[in-house]
């Protein structure tokens, strides 16, 4: 029976054991590791028990343990040439469910060798604990198009095989830079913030200003014309703020620049209600777009890339961004240019400038004071019914446009129509003389002499 439970405590702590965990990052000319142990397995490892308050761990150990990683943990390329190794921070942080001591550790290749094609040799608790694992595993590489979102399992290492063979050569500058291409169309549709601010901002895009409001619809060409440079202008205040910090120039906390967003919702959803900047949008465009491009940066932000990977990371992620903006344009804006033309367009109007402000005063409070608020929920549900809402949007659209009144032209303002003056070629039956009127025309009416002697 003692045996019995004996064999159970056994089987239960074995199942208990956490494994160590090094994530790496696939650099051009290095390799950059994040080890995450388990306190209690490197205490094994180390043959000595850690106390049970975590900062103790690093006053007790902190002069040794870059020298014990660098003994224990390294590389080499497949002629068996070692990496240079590089220990930067070390420190006790809460991973899911314990205290892991994290360190993060830079590989370098010798001349001639490759960072993406190289054995891996990690001894740092398989020393001394047999039943412990290293699970290695990718989490950014450019030319596999991995970006930190996820992570790609490479394999493991144990006591019997502390070494794994690690070959990213597949990989390709194309392939990153579509998936970086891709992560930027994803980025503006699933950014309901972003998106929000681009179709509030259409709104009010087919109509003219006067007088301190919206009046009736532009020409046509106007009113594209006036869209192409929002969009345009738009584009470059975000591609200089991306390109600013994702490069490092540019850096600042992410909580006022998600408020800033917010706020640019407000105001461009007060503009679609009344125009506050009216022939100035592209301006106010251009400044906004200062504000977003922080935000987007944030996704380049701490990926470790080489100055070329970096490139075009910027380029492609800039481009899909373009990508999907244009797509959202080309999709929305020919319904409300149609619907513009027809009744009906200012409750519309209203409505989306409405849900927008209401959105935008939502997640200023929520990012402002970091509180949880109905109406941003409401709103991240609602843009998943994005497409629905496009289809009912081009429904009603053309049902308004169909049901118009004669007149409404695309190269002509809309407006209210006045009846054409008759002329005697369009009614001649108007103009005919009463039965037994004299007929009056200018050759019977004679002239005055002074006349008749000029024309002479």
């Amino acid at each position: 029976m003692g045996l019995a439970l004996l064999l159970a405590g056994l089987s239960a702590r074995a199942h208990l054991v956490r494994n160590t965990a090094v994530i790496l990052d696939i650099g051009e000319s290095s390799v950059h590791a994040e080890i995450q142990m388990p306190l209690d397995q490197l205490a094994l490892a180390l043959t000595r028990s850690f106390s049970a308050v975590p900062a103790e761990v690093m006053r007790e150990r902190a002069a040794e343990l870059p020298a014990y990683v660098r003994e224990h943990f390294g590389a080499s390329t497949p002629e068996g040439q070692p990496f240079s190794v590089e220990v930067g921070s070390i420190g006790v942080q809460r991973v899911e469910d314990g205290d892991c001591l994290v360190a993060h550790v830079t590989l370098r290749p010798p001349q001639g060798g490759s960072s993406r094609a190289f054995t891996l040799t990690d001894t740092l608790v398989l020393h001394q604990v047999m039943n412990h694992r290293a699970l290695v595993s990718v989490r950014r590489d450019f030319h596999s198009a991995l970006f930190g979102e996820g992570q790609e399992m490479l394999g493991a290492v144990s006591p019997q095989s502390p070494s794994l063979v690690i070959d990213r050569t597949h990989g390709s500058w194309w392939t990153g830079f579509r998936g970086v291409f891709l992560l930027g169309t994803r980025h503006i549709a699933e950014g309901t913030d972003h998106l929000l601010f681009l179709l509030v901002l259409l709104l009010p895009a087919p109509l003219l200003a006067r007088t301190g409001r919206w009046r009736e619809a532009d020409r046509l060409r106007a009113s594209l014309g006036r869209i192409l440079w929002v969009v345009t202008a738009f584009t470059v205040g975000h591609s200089l703020t991306l390109a600013a910090a994702a490069l490092g120039v540019l850096r600042l906390p992410s909580q006022p620049v998600e408020v800033l967003i917010a706020v640019s919702i407000l105001v461009s959803a007060v503009h679609a209600v009344r125009p506050l900047f009216p022939g100035r949008e592209r301006f106010v465009a251009a400044a906004f777009g200062l504000v977003h491009g922080l935000a987007f940066a944030t996704v380049l932000a701490g990926q470790g890339f080489d100055s070329w990977a970096l490139a075009l990371s910027i380029l492609g992620f800039n481009l899909g961004i373009e990508a999907m903006q244009a797509a959202v344009v080309v999709l929305v804006l020919p319904w409300l240019l149609l619907w513009s033309r027809a009744p009906g367009f200012t409750v519309l109007r209203i409505t989306g400038a409405g849900v927008g402000g209401a959105a935008a005063c939502g997640w200023i409070i929520e990012r402002a004071f970091d509180v949880s608020t109905p109406l941003g929920t409401w709103v991240e549900a609602a843009s998943g019914h994005a497409w629905a809402g496009l289809i009912v949007l081009a429904t009603v659209a053309l049902g308004m446009y169909a049901a118009r009144g004669p007149g409404t032209s695309w190269g002509v303002r809309a407006g209210p129509r006045h009846e054409a003056a008759p002329s005697p070629a369009s009614d001649p039956g108007r103009y005919a003389p009463a039965d037994g009127a004299p007929t009056r025309n200018r050759a019977s009416r004679p002239e005055p002499p002074g006349v008749a002697a000029r024309l002479r």
